[in-house]
């Protein structure tokens, strides 16, 4: 398995901004290809704004970190979790497009399954959009179980036609 650094964003208000740069980056690069600019204008600012991370960050119990190459000590992705309950509500798992392809998103994953372990909670759930056939393929990979199908009205006119998916670990200790 690939080594990656991973780098806790605290809510220094510098370190959530970088976050948001970064984290717009590799959302509207992937994202271009499933939504019309429109609604990927809109869930940037709503999903990725420095006011949203950092309401996140202090106020909904999301942990960010920043996914480091340790050689080079750049940032080649990001993850962003909360506890909720009962399981570990995944909501972001990106790797910019250099780094897609080389086991590094199997690494991303293992850290967020010991980020569970260590809130004591045997499962991880995310949502994942039902025409993403490329991350539904990897989730499924993963062993993720798809268990709904949800409509998300986001606003701004726009829905989101995901899959709850869920993973369970089989060793929480």
């Amino acid at each position: 398995m690939s080594q990656l650094d991973f780098v806790r964003v605290d809510k220094d208000p510098e370190r959530i901004a970088e976050l948001a740069i970064f984290a717009e980056g590799i959302f509207r690069e992937y994202f271009s290809t499933l939504h019309e600019p429109q609604k990927v204008d809109y869930l940037v600012n709503h999903t990725l704004s420095l006011e949203t991370l950092t309401s996140a960050i202090a106020d909904e119990g999301y942990e960010y970190y920043f996914v480091d190459d340790p050689n080079s000590g750049e940032h080649i992705g990001f993850v962003g979790f909360r506890p909720d309950d009962g399981f570990l509500y995944l909501s972001k798992l990106y790797l910019v497009k250099e780094a897609r392809g080389r086991g590094f998103g199997r690494a991303e994953f293992e850290f967020v399954k010991q980020r569970a372990r260590d809130h004591g909670l045997g499962r991880i759930r995310l949502t994942c959009a039902r025409d993403n056939i490329a991350s539904l393929d990897r989730y499924d990979h993963m062993g993720f179980k798809r268990i709904a199908c949800v409509n998300n009205d986001v606003g701004g006119g726009f829905e989101m036609n995901d899959y709850l998916m869920e993973y369970t670990l089989e060793d929480i200790s």
